[in-house]
């Protein structure tokens, strides 16, 4: 089944929703396809219905926005997976009712991210999470452990810390990696001036850290997890400037859960599959999709906005979708000189953000050394079962690239299509290869975006 369309969104997050909104108040048709039951992403991610009656204020945000995009006419298909796409502008979806052909005039990618994993010894351990997994799980009204050893970078650390003390659980120390965040912070105090609720929210979850004497450390993170079946405890150590472990500086810390949060990385395989071109962010070790003041990619008719195109948080992620649902609907036809105008006042707003996010990745952007903690006999790639020291074996077969490494070692294959363990292998073989990441690179794009019943693909061949 085939369906053309103004406008198509990928992803219902603050970017997402705010790219429909915007397109449809310009007076395009608009499509919004989103995986959750609900619209709203990990930020204004809806409550399960049993807790639908008590929503945080995020939560009201996004219903407020959902339901403001519903009554300007966009459509919103949820609980559907988009698991292809090209430069011609067509996107295949699949839901209950199979798989569906868009032919749009204009796609929006607004895929958001998902956790930056970092292999450690024991990090395949019952108990070891990462810390949006934690968030999830209090949404729901699960308490992730009893007691609870939280290790990473930024400020939703504190935030889940102060979400884990309320529901119930002993925290037992929150390890940001970065250290001397006060003398760097002062580089960026315009970046900060005027982010009063941002700030507000994060002393307020440090204040309830202190009320309870959770020790908060700066320059410290994980080293490895320990137990038989479970978490027992973990080994902790201070981080040097590269966030290496200094050696005789570990200490034991008995834990039954370690929520991981080192960070987000941007999904970006669907752009790739579409002839995206990408470049690499040293800042934060990952690639991002280059686009225009509009937020428009190198593939016309094609914009990349929110955390999937460069991390940036919800408000530079609402401005981006807003600049790219306008520009969209502009591109096909739609706004006249309402939209041009609309564009140029947005303009300002973007760069505000931008020197937050400017100062954010300065002292948050996790160092190289994370990509060494893992031993040889530690699990690097989950889903295939392969380990450092088999990987390795592959570099020793003469394997200097991620394709040639999957091609021996099956790493990369498995039901997570690299996300897990694409980032890591980069790493290593960089410094084994001595290239640089953007010179080693990451898998190349295939469809399946997502893994799909074969019934779908049956179906698809079919048709």
């Amino acid at each position: 089944m085939d369906e053309k369309i103004d406008v198509v969104v990928v992803g219902g997050g603050p970017a997402g929703l705010n790219a429909a909104l915007s397109a449809a108040q310009m007076g395009a048709e608009v499509l919004l396809l989103d995986a959750y039951p609900a619209p709203g992403g990990q930020y204004y991610r809806q409550p399960p219905q049993h807790l639908a009656d008590h929503p945080t204020p995020h939560q009201r945000q996004g219903r407020q926005l959902w339901q403001e995009a519903l009554a300007s006419g966009v459509k919103i298909r949820s609980n559907v997976t988009v698991w292809y796409g090209d430069a011609e502008k067509t996107l295949i979806y699949h839901s209950n009712q199979g798989s569906i052909a868009l032919h749009a005039k204009a796609i929006i990618l607004a895929c958001g991210t998902f956790e930056r994993p970092v292999a450690f010894p024991g990090w395949t351990l019952p108990g070891v999470l990462m810390t949006g997994g934690a968030q999830t799980l209090l949404y729901h009204g699960v308490l992730p452990g009893r007691r609870v050893l939280l290790s990473g970078s930024g400020p939703l650390q504190l935030v889940v810390a102060k979400k884990l003390l309320e529901a119930g659980a002993e925290v037992v120390a929150v390890l940001e990696g970065s250290s001397r965040l006060l003398r760097r912070g002062m580089r960026h105090f315009a970046g900060v001036w005027g982010q009063w609720e941002r700030l507000g929210e994060g002393l307020s979850s440090l204040a309830t850290l202190m009320g309870r004497r959770v020790p908060y450390r700066f320059g410290w993170g994980i080293v490895a997890a320990h137990g038989e079946q479970q978490v027992e405890r973990a080994t902790i150590a201070r981080y040097d400037e590269h966030w290496r472990p200094i050696p005789g500086s570990e200490e034991q810390v008995a834990c039954d859960t370690i929520c991981i949060g080192f960070g987000f990385v941007p999904f970006t395989t669907l752009g790739k599959l579409m002839g995206v071109k990408h470049i690499w962010s040293g800042d934060w070790n990952m690639e991002i999709p280059e686009r225009d003041e509009t937020m428009q990619t190198n593939v016309s008719g094609v914009f990349a906005v929110g955390d999937g195109a460069g991390l940036g948080g919800a408000r530079l992620s609402i401005l981006e979708g807003q600049i790219a649902g306008i520009a969209a609907a502009h591109q096909i036809g739609y706004g006249g000189t309402r939209a041009v105008a609309a564009l140029q006042k947005l303009a300002p707003k973007v760069r505000r953000e931008r020197a937050f996010q400017k100062m954010y990745t300065d002292l948050f952007a996790p160092g190289k050394g994370l990509f060494e903690l893992a031993k040889e006999d530690t699990v690097i790639c989950r889903c295939e079962g392969i380990t450092l020291e088999q990987i390795r074996r592959a570099r020793a077969m003469g394997a200097s690239s991620i394709s040639e490494v999957k091609a021996i070692t099956r790493a990369g294959m498995g039901e997570c299509q690299g996300r897990m363990c694409g980032l890591h292998i980069n790493h290593i073989l960089a410094q084994w290869t001595n290239k640089t990441p953007a010179e080693v690179g990451l898998n190349p794009a295939r469809p399946p975006v997502f893994p799909l019943p074969i019934q779908a693909l049956l179906l698809e061949q079919e048709s």
